[in-house]
């Protein structure tokens, strides 16, 4: 008797793998043939799920911006129910692969014009997600100086070797928005 495969668990399954192997050998370090061996499918079982790279790249960010991938939990449930410990947990995921996606995200508007990355669906996707989630922390005004406190905070984190906390940056956002972010 055949094998019953569910195509949807199955694609989601590959483009959630993917993710890590984008992280690591950033958009253009690996073609198809190459994410294919990675992931242990053949590059024809690949392309049957993801008809291009940037479809299984679009995959992969659709995964990553889910609001519980964005607190590092694996369900709904598990996301920090007050706002410090909401701040808190983005900011810890975030810094877990931060270096990695720095990279990719680089790689990814490398040689672009300023007008097509502001059209690009995928980052225009991407920031609204993260800014949508920072206003439910410190307000819409507030979101997208919290932004960038964050991607700030994060990037200064990996450039001197871990030396600002995570609380401290998460202590930045919560004095720009002048609350204790109490729920």
């Amino acid at each position: 008797m055949p094998k019953v495969i569910d195509r949807d668990a199955y694609r989601i399954e590959l483009a959630t793998k993917a993710i890590d192997i984008f992280t690591e050998h950033g958009y253009n370090g690996l073609g198809m043939r190459g994410i294919a061996e990675a992931l242990g499918v053949s590059k024809s079982a690949l392309y049957h799920y993801f008809p291009s790279k940037k479809d299984l790249f679009e995959a992969s960010t659709e995964i990553v911006t889910q609001k519980h991938s964005l607190y590092g939990t694996e369900d709904e449930q598990s996301i920090p129910t007050s706002k410090a410990d909401a701040l808190h947990a983005i900011i810890s995921t975030l810094d877990s692969r931060f270096q990695g996606e720095m990279v990719l995200l680089l790689e990814y508007i490398k040689n672009r014009d300023p007008q097509d990355i502001a059209d690009d669906k995928l980052l225009q996707k991407a920031d609204s997600r993260f800014m949508d989630e920072l206003a439910t922390i410190v307000g819409n005004e507030q979101s997208e100086q919290a932004y960038a406190l964050l991607m700030g905070g994060l990037l200064l984190r990996l450039l001197n070797g871990q030396q600002t906390s995570i609380d401290v940056i998460s202590d930045w956002i919560k004095n720009m928005a002048k609350t204790d972010l109490a729920p």
